[in-house]
């Protein structure tokens, strides 16, 4: 059996990297549903919180990542 590396950091950075495309693919696209509505109906709110809510998932990516430098730092690296 070959000895893999494996970087915790690698991971880290990779899975935040996905969440937030994916979040912003959520924003993007409801933002564009949003134009199809007006902002005081019923459905305008509902998207209207929903962007809300993408961006303060946003908010906490960023933040976990800038509070957690370690986990997303190469020193973990071992050959």
């Amino acid at each position: 059996m070959i000895d893999k590396p494996f970087s915790k950091s690698f991971v880290m950075r990779t899975t935040f990297r996905h969440m937030r495309r994916s979040v912003d693919i959520s924003i993007r696209k409801s933002f564009e549903r949003f134009q199809d509505f007006d902002e005081n109906s019923t459905v305008g709110r509902e998207i209207m919180e929903t962007l809300s809510v993408l961006h303060t998932v946003r908010k906490m990516l960023d933040d976990f990542q800038a509070n957690n430098p370690n986990l997303f730092t190469e020193k973990d690296k071992l050959g």
